[in-house]
């Protein structure tokens, strides 16, 4: 009763989930076919990798919304679990709707997932095109859902970004298009897009404010892996923070740190936090963190491929990484926060080896330099999170 599709969307996953409000449209469906009779929500239950009975049928909706969340980061499994749970049922005499009705849900949520039985679909494939140029235009979905590339805004280790654009029938919307590549720090590609596809599922959920979001991923003709995200105006952290008094330095970086925060506690690390991928938006100088998780994303750190090159950019990269390349820990993203700090003051990096106190500086700046020593000193006596990092500024600025 399963659905037929490619191996790798259900082992590596297909690269989207499906969103919040389809699974409660799901789970409304499932009910209405339901109508009340706890062994129908059993044998979805059961399509949905469930064991077990539930001890009435309020238990049972439940413990089916657990299952069904659980499958949601994964789009293709999810439709294939609700379809064998429609095919079980059916089989069963239950009255169950059409594929068109699923489908038409799907579509409704912009999934881009088709049921053709027994075969489950891809409806969309998103094109790169360079400045006009059609890549293929033997499917008109494909250009209506094509980036068309304009100047590059910046570059790194990991890739290009672009800002691009992409037309509706309603209008032309700018985005910030990041097309990677993880070649400098993998030798099997083929891992590394598998990787790419596991860990945006787990980038995708962060939601903070500070926190830049990902609208979409996938990979261009050519098999290079790319994230869109919202173009963001504005000046690097560092730039804003040195034109701005104390007070609002503390502010711009109490906000930066409730962002790794957050991050950390969904067990993502950035790993190249820097300047450059910190934006002040001009709008209202919200700080805003790029490209967050794209090292933690593009290189396969284990014991087999990462063995001699550190993730990071030199100057923000404590010394424990730069000894051991291996080393995944939140306490690097503590030392790239407190190198900033310690830059947004003496507009230069802090030389831990021969550090110089900001209280040499300016004497207004004692209790900083305190902070930030305990920042990017030996990792044994580092701040140990970026939230205990946040809660010395809280204490610093009401003192202020």
């Amino acid at each position: 009763m399963s659905l037929q599709y490619p191996d790798s969307w259900k082992f590596e996953g297909i690269g989207f989930g499906v969103p919040d409000p389809a699974v409660e449209d799901v789970l409304e469906l499932i009910d209405k076919i339901a109508t009340g009779e706890k062994y129908v929500l059993e044998l979805f239950k059961s399509a949905f990798g469930g064991a077990g009975n539930s001890s009435d049928y309020g238990w049972a909706v439940s413990d089916l919304r657990h299952l069904v969340y659980e499958k949601s980061d994964n789009a293709a499994e999810f439709v294939d679990c609700l379809w064998s749970g429609i095919e079980i049922a059916k089989a069963r005499d239950v009255s169950v709707p059409k594929a068109r009705v699923v489908n038409k849900l799907l579509e409704s949520h912009d999934v881009p997932l088709e049921i053709e039985p027994p075969n489950l679909k891809s409806t969309s494939h998103v094109d790169i095109r360079d400045d006009g140029e059609t890549l293929s235009e033997t499917d008109p979905r494909v250009t209506g859902q094509s980036y068309v590339l304009q100047e590059p805004i910046g570059s790194g280790g990991y890739g290009e970004v672009y800002r691009a654009t992409r037309s509706t029938d309603v209008a032309g919307f700018q985005y910030a298009l990041k097309i990677l590549n993880p070649s400098p720090f993998v030798d099997d590609e083929e891992r590394a897009r598998q990787r790419f596809r596991r860990e945006f599922r787990a980038v995708k959920r962060l939601q903070h404010r500070a926190i830049i979001p990902f609208f979409e991923a996938g990979f261009t003709t050519d098999g290079k892996p790319y994230v869109a995200m919202p173009l963001i105006e504005g000046r690097d952290l560092v730039t804003t923070a040195r034109h701005v008094d104390l007070r609002n330095k503390l502010v711009l970086f109490l906000e930066l740190l409730r962002g790794v925060e957050h991050a950390h506690a969904k067990n993502v690390l950035h790993r190249d936090l820097k300047p450059s991928n910190v934006l002040v938006r001009n709008s209202d100088q919200q700080p805003i963190i790029l490209d967050f998780g794209a090292a933690y994303v593009l290189d396969d750190a284990d014991r087999t491929f990462l063995t001699s090159q550190a993730v990071g950019t030199l100057g923000y990269i404590p010394s424990e990484v730069v000894a051991d390349p291996q080393v995944k820990t939140p306490l690097q993203d503590v030392y790239a926060c407190g190198v900033m700090l310690y830059e947004a003051f003496a507009g230069k990096r802090p030389d831990p080896a021969d550090y110089v106190s900001l209280a040499a500086i300016d004497p207004a700046w004692c209790d900083v330099d305190d902070i930030v020593q305990r920042a990017i000193t030996g990792s044994k006596k580092r701040m140990q999170s970026a939230a205990d990092f946040a809660n010395e500024l809280t204490d610093l600025l009401a003192q202020l």
